[in-house]
């Protein structure tokens, strides 16, 4: 019922880097019918002119409100944008910095699906991948429940996750909601999580997640891997994240 096509955000707020490029190209594991990325402009540098042959742009006006509440950080504009492109045209919904390791045909016959993040989902459920059929039903309420739930707080604060984070979790366990979304557990999309000892995992250390669809970079918490990162640095490192995009290179 998820068309497998896959579609990135960029809000040109940051530079696009090098695991940038190979978040994109790992798209191509899945063997999708195309690969979208929506954006307000496009990102300069040697790292963009390899990944624009991979995708189809689309060019959008980011968003300044919803129901009233101004929106002002980039990663807010994108939440609003994600679920707009899913409930238009469905399909697979990931952040430039996941890494897919493997397809999801097994998991596309669904109506909508996001992975826990924390063991037994804990913090939530997380928007940075989503799968969506066009039109579906957890993702109108989930971008209405915008109305209550944003209050478009700056990373860190009490509202930064309110509305993707915490809200679907609740709204994925009431009782008109139990059959129109399906919750996958914590290694599909978000294991190792972003807290230091397991930055540590995927940046200095090699471990297999067998469980794992994709894997999130964490790009904030990960900065000082990613910023300095090349491909000498992939191709002569043995850690769980060079091991899994040395292919890609």
């Amino acid at each position: 019922m998820i068309p497998n096509v896959v579609h990135f955000v960029y809000i040109k707020e940051r530079p696009w880097k090098l695991h940038h490029y190979l978040s994109i190209k790992s798209a191509t594991r899945l063997n999708p019918e195309k690969i979208n990325i929506w954006l307000d402009k496009e990102p300069e540098g040697e790292w963009w002119e390899l990944t624009k042959p991979l995708v189809e742009l689309h060019f959008v006006d980011p968003p300044t409100e919803i129901f009233g509440t101004p929106i002002t950080q980039p990663a807010h504009k994108s939440d609003v944008i994600r679920l707009q492109v899913l409930l238009e045209y469905g399909g697979i919904y990931a952040d430039t910095d996941t890494i897919f390791v493997k397809p999801f045909n097994d998991i596309l016959n669904n109506k909508f699906v996001l992975g826990q993040q924390g063991v037994d989902g804990c913090e939530g459920l997380c928007p940075a991948v989503i799968l969506s059929e066009k039109d579906s039903t957890f993702g109108q309420y989930w971008l209405a429940g915008f109305n209550e739930h944003f209050k478009g707080g700056p990373p860190g604060s009490d509202t930064w996750c309110t509305h993707s984070v915490h809200y679907p979790l609740w709204l994925s366990k009431q009782p008109h909601m139990v059959n129109e979304i399906t919750t996958l557990k914590h290694e599909a999309f978000f294991w190792p999580l972003y807290h230091q000892h397991h930055i540590e995992m995927l940046f200095e250390q090699n471990h297999k997640f067998e469980n794992a669809y994709s894997h999130h970079l964490w790009e904030s918490s990960g900065k000082e891997y990613l910023d300095t990162l090349t491909i000498d640095h992939i191709k002569n490192q043995n850690t769980t994240f060079t091991n899994i995009v040395k292919d890609l290179i």
